[in-house]
C-alpha cells in the first residue's frame, strides 16, 4: 500500500512537473475531436491570453482544470455523454493536446406528450389540437439528442400551445431519461394548457392626446371570440398601421381565472400630435427646391389627420392638403373584414416645363385599401388647368374622372431592393356630359424588377405603358396624358421633353412607352456603379413614338432614404450627354 502511495504522488509530481510551462510563452492549443465538438471547444474553451510574468503557471493551470470539468459538459450537451478527456503538453510545455473521444451519439428514442388540463378532456376540436401538437414536435424520434433542441422542441411546443384558446398554457413537467451505455434517451412531456380563453370587454392605456374611437374603429371583435395571438396581432398591426403611435401591445390578462371573457388590453404610446419640417434639394428633374410641411394628427379633436406642404423649386410649385379620416373595417360577403382609410384633399400647381407654363386645381377623395403588400385606391378627382404652350393657343381644359389604382410591392427591402418588383396600374375615365372637356379613358401600367447577380451585382429592368382613349387631347388636362424623359425614365432626354411639339412648347400625348435595363456593381457596403441603356417616347400615336435609344453609366451610393443616383447618359437622336441625379427608390 505504501508503494502504491509513493507511486501515484511521484505521478502525479511528473503531471505537475510536465504542466508547467514556461514564463512569456503563448499557450497553443490543438484540438482533436469531432468537428461539431471542435469548434465548440474552440469557441467556449480558448487558452489564457498571455498573462503577466509570474502568472502564466496558474493561469494555465487553471484553463487544464477547466478543460477537464467542461469539456465532457460539452460533448454531453452535444449528444455524447460517455466521452473521455486526455491532456498533454509538449515537452516545451507552450503547446498542449487535448483528445476528446466522444463515444457513441445518443439518439432520441421514444418521446411521450401528454395533457392537462382542458386540453385532455374528449371531444373532436380536442382530440385535433393534440393530434397537431405532436406533430409539430421538432424533436423526433431517431434524431439526436442535442440539450439545445430538447430545449428549442419545448419552447415552440409551449408557443403552439399558447397560440390558440390556451395563453396560461404551460409545461407542467419534462424529463429526459439517458441511457448512456445504450445511447438512448426516452423523452416526457406534460403540457397543463389551463382553461380555454375567451376575449372579453376592451381597455385602452396611454390615451391623452387622441379619442379613443381611432382605436374602436378597427378592433372588430366579437362577444366571447375565441382566443388567438395571431387575431390579437393582427389588431395590433391595424393600430400601429395608423399615424398616431409609436407602440402598440394587444393582449389579454393570462390569468386563468379571469379565462371566461378575459378583458383585453391596449397599450399605446402616442407619437406627436403636430410635426413641422422644412427641406433643402435638388434635383435635374425639378432644380433647386425647397419645401415646407405640416401634419396635424388630431385634426378638430376627431383623429383626423391633415398632411400638407408647400413647395417651391425652379420649375415647378405646389402646395396641397391632403386630410385621412381614422381607418375602418369594410365587411365582404363572403364575411372577410378589409381594413380601409379614407381621404379627401386639395392640391394647387403653377408649373413651367419645356415652354409649357400650366396652372391647375385639384380636388379629390379616395378610399386606400391595403392588404399585406397590395395596395388600392379609388375615388373622384376634379381638375381645372390653364395652359400657355409657348407659340400656341392658351387654352382650358378638366376632368372630372373616377380613378382606380392598384400597387403590388413584393420587395426584400422597400429603401433598396435587392430583388423582387413593384406593379403600379391606374384607370381613369371621364365624360363630357359630366363636367370633362372631352370623353377619355387612360389606362397606365409600369413594372420595375430587381434581379440578384451574385453577392455583389444586380439587374433592374422597367417598363411602362399607357394610352388615353379619347377622340382629342386638346380638352384633357395634362394629368391625364403623357411625356417622357428625365431621371426616372428615357435619362438621354430632358425631363417630359419627350412628347407632342404644339408651338415651341412639348405637351402630353396620348401614348407613352417607355424601357430600362440598368447593370449594377456594388464596390462596397455603400459605393456602386451602373451601366444602363433607356429607350421610349411619348407621342400622340403608336406610328409616331420613336426608340429614342440612350445609354450611359453611373455611381451608386446608398442612403437611408434609398439609393443615390448620380448617371450620365448618352442621347443617340440628339447626339449629347446629359447628367441626371435622382433617388433610385421603389415606387
Amino acid at each position: 500500500m505504501r508503494a502504491l502511495a509513493v507511486l501515484v504522488l511521484a505521478c502525479a509530481a511528473s503531471g505537475a512537473a510536465l504542466a508547467q510551462p514556461r514564463e512569456g510563452d503563448a499557450l497553443k492549443v490543438t484540438w482533436q475531436a469531432p468537428e461539431a465538438l471542435r469548434a465548440l471547444y474552440e469557441k467556449y474553451l480558448p487558452p489564457p491570453e498571455r498573462p503577466a510574468a509570474g502568472e502564466r503557471a496558474a493561469a494555465v493551470g487553471a484553463w487544464a482544470r477547466n478543460v477537464r470539468r467542461r469539456a465532457p459538459e460539452i460533448a454531453a450537451s452535444e449528444g455524447y455523454f460517455s466521452s473521455t478527456v486526455d491532456l498533454r503538453f509538449d515537452e516545451g510545455r507552450t503547446h498542449a493536446t487535448v483528445a476528446v473521444e466522444p463515444g457513441p451519439r445518443t439518439t432520441v428514442e421514444e418521446v411521450t406528450i401528454e395533457f392537462a388540463g382542458d386540453l385532455a378532456l374528449p371531444g373532436p376540436r380536442r382530440e385535433a389540437r393534440r393530434k397537431a401538437l405532436r406533430e409539430a414536435w421538432t424533436l423526433k424520434a431517431g434524431e439526436p439528442f442535442r440539450s439545445a433542441d430538447w430545449e428549442a422542441a419545448k419552447i415552440a411546443i409551449q408557443e403552439s400551445l399558447t397560440d390558440e384558446d390556451y395563453p396560461a398554457g404551460t409545461i407542467a413537467s419534462s424529463e429526459a431519461r439517458v441511457d448512456a451505455a445504450a445511447a438512448k434517451a426516452g423523452l416526457t412531456v406534460v403540457l397543463a394548457s389551463g382553461p380555454p380563453f375567451t376575449l372579453g370587454a376592451l381597455s385602452v392605456e396611454g390615451l391623452h392626446h387622441y379619442p379613443e374611437s381611432v382605436i374602436r374603429r378597427v378592433m372588430n371583435l366579437e362577444p366571447h371570440e375565441r382566443y388567438s395571438r395571431a387575431r390579437l396581432a393582427s389588431l395590433q398591426r391595424r393600430i400601429q398601421s395608423g399615424p398616431w403611435f409609436s407602440s402598440v401591445v394587444v393582449d389579454v390578462d393570462h390569468d386563468p381565472a379571469h379565462a371566461e371573457a378575459a378583458p383585453v388590453k391596449v397599450v399605446v404610446v402616442e407619437r406627436a400630435r403636430r410635426d413641422v419640417g422644412i427641406a433643402v434639394g435638388y434635383g435635374t428633374d425639378d432644380g433647386a427646391r425647397v419645401e415646407t410641411a405640416y401634419r396635424d394628427r388630431n385634426l378638430l379633436d376627431r383623429g383626423f389627420d391633415l398632411q400638407s406642404s408647400i413647395r417651391a423649386a425652379q420649375y415647378d410649385q405646389l402646395g396641397y392638403a391632403d386630410v385621412y379620416l381614422p381607418p375602418g373595417l369594410l365587411r365582404t360577403a363572403g364575411g372577410a373584414e378589409i381594413p380601409y382609410a379614407d381621404s379627401v384633399g386639395v392640391l394647387a400647381e403653377h408649373s413651367t416645363i419645356q415652354n409649357l407654363a400650366s396652372s391647375r386645381l385639384a380636388v379629390a377623395g379616395y378610399r386606400h385599401f391595403r392588404l399585406d403588400s397590395r395596395e388600392f385606391r379609388v375615388g373622384l378627382s376634379y381638375q381645372v388647368e390653364r395652359d400657355y404652350p409657348q407659340g400656341a393657343e392658351p387654352r382650358v381644359t378638366r376632368a372630372l374622372a373616377p380613378i382606380v389604382s392598384f400597387t403590388w410591392r413584393h420587395l426584400d427591402n422597400l429603401y433598396d431592393p435587392r430583388r423582387g418588383g413593384v406593379l403600379n396600374l391606374q384607370l381613369a375615365a371621364g365624360s363630357e356630359k359630366l363636367a370633362s372637356g372631352e370623353d377619355f379613358l387612360k389606362v397606365y401600367g409600369q413594372y420595375q424588377r430587381w434581379i440578384p447577380l451574385g453577392e455583389r451585382d444586380q439587374l433592374l429592368l422597367r417598363a411602362e405603358l399607357g394610352h388615353t382613349f379619347t377622340p382629342s387631347r386638346l380638352g384633357l388636362p395634362e394629368d391625364f396624358l403623357f411625356r417622357a424623359g428625365g431621371a426616372h425614365s428615357n435619362r438621354g432626354y430632358a425631363y417630359e421633353s419627350l412628347g407632342v411639339r404644339e408651338g415651341d412648347a412639348v405637351v402630353g400625348g396620348r401614348y407613352v412607352a417607355t424601357a430600362t435595363a440598368e447593370y449594377v456593381h456594388w464596390l462596397n457596403a455603400a459605393w456602386g456603379a451602373a451601366v444602363f441603356t433607356d429607350v421610349g417616347d411619348a407621342d400622340d400615336s403608336v406610328k409616331a413614338l420613336d426608340l429614342n435609344p440612350s445609354f450611359g453609366a453611373g455611381a451608386r451610393l446608398r442612403t437611408p432614404a434609398g439609393p443615390l443616383a448620380l448617371d450620365l447618359a448618352y442621347a443617340e437622336r440628339e447626339r449629347r450627354f446629359r447628367v441626371s441625379f435622382s433617388v433610385t427608390v421603389a415606387f
